[in-house]
């Protein structure tokens, strides 16, 4: 290298002076980016390529010279930090989702829903959807549902067998109109 008062040196400093010009004069003729282009989202440089914060999707508005920004503020930059921070140490944030859930929990069955519901219990075990193994846990339950059956004063006085006719009479009518 030579001194400041050396051809050589001054040759050099010419020649960085007229590409420093030429960049200048170059970037001068650029056109420059209205309005109306940031609206439509036509991006003319790698400048644009950070349109929104990473924290809080603000807009950033970009400079012109420097490192590309991430977020809108210092703000938003600390609150990026303390997250990644929390999150390295395993104590991430939590976000909280409000939302209702119902559940289907089945009815308990009516009055008028235990007839249908035997003639469907009846048909399992005769077509062996019932296994064997829960057998003897059903006729337990059934023999306590036969004692309070029987236990009704309605049955022990028989007048259960004559509405049994009745309705038997009744459902042969119908059957014959039908």
């Amino acid at each position: 290298m030579g001194s400041k008062g050396t051809a050589d040196y001054r040759r050099r400093r010419k020649e960085a002076e007229r590409r420093r010009r030429q960049k200048a004069e170059l970037t001068q003729s650029e056109p420059k980016q209205s309005d109306a282009a940031i609206s439509r989202g036509l991006s003319l440089g790698r400048r644009d390529a950070a349109t929104d914060c990473a924290w809080c999707d603000g807009p950033i508005t970009p400079r012109r010279r420097g490192p590309i920004p991430k977020w809108c503020s210092a703000t938003c930059r600390h609150r990026a930090w303390e997250q990644t921070r929390a999150a390295a140490s395993g104590r991430s944030a939590v976000q909280v989702v409000e939302r209702r859930v119902e559940v289907l929990v089945p009815a308990t069955p009516a009055r008028r829903d235990w007839p249908a519901l035997l003639a469907e219990l009846a048909r399992q075990i005769d077509d062996g959807r019932i296994y064997d193994r829960d057998l003897i846990d059903l006729s337990n339950a059934l023999g306590t549902v036969l004692k309070a059956y029987r236990r009704r004063p309605h049955v022990v006085s028989g007048s259960i067998n004559s509405q049994r006719q009745a309705r038997a009479r009744q459902e042969a009518r119908q059957g014959r109109v039908g």
